[in-house]
C-alpha cells in the first residue's frame, strides 16, 4: 500500500465525523464546536463528501441545514462505525485505565428484570461516572455479541462456549417454591415433594434443564400434578402464580427479588427438591481479571445481600 493511500484511508474518519456530528447536532457551527475545528473546515468536509458520493446529504434552508433521506439511512452506520472506534481505542488504553467508562451488559430477560437493577446500582456507588447500556437477549447471541465488542459483560445461567470467552461462576443456589401467600402449602413450615400432589404449576419450557428434571422427579414419585403454564421466563412464571393458585419453582436468588417486589409472594425449600441454578458472568479475554471485571463481580455479589 503506497504513502498517498494510507494518508487517505485515514482521512476518511474525518469526513465520517463531520458527517456524524453535523447529522446529530443539525448546524455546521455546532459540529465545529463538538469536533473543535473551525467551521469552514467542516463545511469544506460536507462539500467533499457530498461531491465524492455524488450526491446532496443535507439540505440549506434559511439558514438551517437539513440530512437528506440518505443521509438518514447512512446515519446509525456512522454512529456504529464511530462507536467501535471508540471501543477499539478504549481497547488500547484499557491496560493503563483499566476501567471502562461506558459499561455494556446483557443478560437473560430475567436476570436483566429481577437482578441487574441491583448490581447497576452497587456499580454505580463504587463507580458514579459510568455509563451503562443494557440489553437483554438469547444465549446463543451473547456469544457474537461478546466476541464482536457489541457487549462488555453477559450474566446467564449456561456458560458460553468460545476459546475466546471467559466464563467466571458467580454463585450456585438451590430452587425453590415460589406460592401466592394465601396458597394453602404457603401455611406450612416445611415442604416435601409428597406436597406437591395435586397442585398446579407454573414451570419451564421444554428446551430449559430444569424441565425435564421435574418431569422425571414427579415421575419418580408418582406425583400427579398440572402444568397450567410453561414460560422461559423466570419473573413471568413467578407473576402469574396468583393468576393460577399454583407453584413456581425458581432459583433462591430470583424468588427473593420477585417477593421483595411483591409481598403477597413467599417462597419457600421443598425437602428432596435438589436442583441448583448456577450464575455467570462471561467476558471477552482481553478485559479478563481487569478492574471493570472485579468491578462487576464484586456488584453482583453485593446485589446479591
Amino acid at each position: 500500500m503506497t504513502e498517498h493511500k494510507k494518508i487517505q484511508r485515514i482521512r476518511r474518519l474525518k469526513y465520517i465525523e463531520a458527517f456524524s456530528a453535523v447529522v446529530s447536532t443539525g448546524s455546521i457551527s455546532a459540529a465545529a464546536r463538538q469536533l473543535g475545528v473551525s467551521q469552514p473546515a467542516v463545511s469544506q468536509l460536507i462539500k467533499n463528501l457530498e461531491e465524492s458520493v455524488g450526491a446532496p446529504l443535507f439540505v440549506r434552508r434559511n439558514g438551517a441545514i437539513f440530512p437528506t433521506a440518505r443521509a438518514e439511512n447512512l446515519r446509525e452506520d456512522a454512529v456504529e462505525l464511530l462507536a467501535r472506534l471508540d471501543r477499539f481505542q478504549t481497547q488500547l488504553n484499557y491496560r493503563e485505565t483499566q476501567i471502562l467508562n461506558t459499561i455494556r451488559i446483557t443478560a437473560t430477560l430475567s436476570i436483566t428484570n429481577e437482578i441487574l437493577p441491583y448490581v447497576i446500582f452497587e456499580i454505580h456507588n463504587s463507580h458514579p461516572e459510568a455509563k451503562f447500556y443494557v440489553s437483554s437477549i438469547p444465549l446463543n447471541a451473547m456469544i457474537d455479541s461478546l466476541t464482536q465488542s457489541h457487549v462488555d459483560f453477559a450474566f446467564h445461567t449456561r456458560p458460553l462456549e468460545h476459546p475466546q470467552i471467559r466464563n467466571d461462576t458467580l454463585t450456585k443456589v438451590r430452587q425453590v417454591a415460589v406460592m401466592p401467600k394465601n396458597h394453602p402449602l404457603a401455611e406450612k413450615h416445611s415442604l416435601a415433594i409428597d406436597d406437591i400432589q395435586g397442585c398446579k404449576l407454573v414451570g419451564a419450557t421444554r428446551n430449559d434443564p430444569s424441565y425435564h428434571y421435574y418431569k422425571d422427579l414427579w415421575q419418580r414419585h408418582k406425583i400427579q400434578a398440572t402444568q397450567v403454564l410453561q414460560s422461559p421466563f423466570a419473573s413471568l412464571s413467578m407473576q402469574m402464580v396468583h393468576t393460577f393458585e399454583a407453584l413456581s419453582f425458581n432459583n433462591e436468588i430470583m424468588a427473593r427479588s420477585a417477593c421483595l417486589r411483591d409481598p403477597n409472594l413467599t417462597w419457600k425449600y421443598v425437602e428432596g427438591v435438589e436442583e441448583t441454578t448456577t450464575f455467570y458472568l462471561a467476558l471477552a479475554d482481553w478485559q479478563y481479571g481487569g478492574e471493570t471485571h472485579r468491578l462487576v463481580e464484586k456488584s453482583f455479589n453485593m446485589a446479591l445481600q
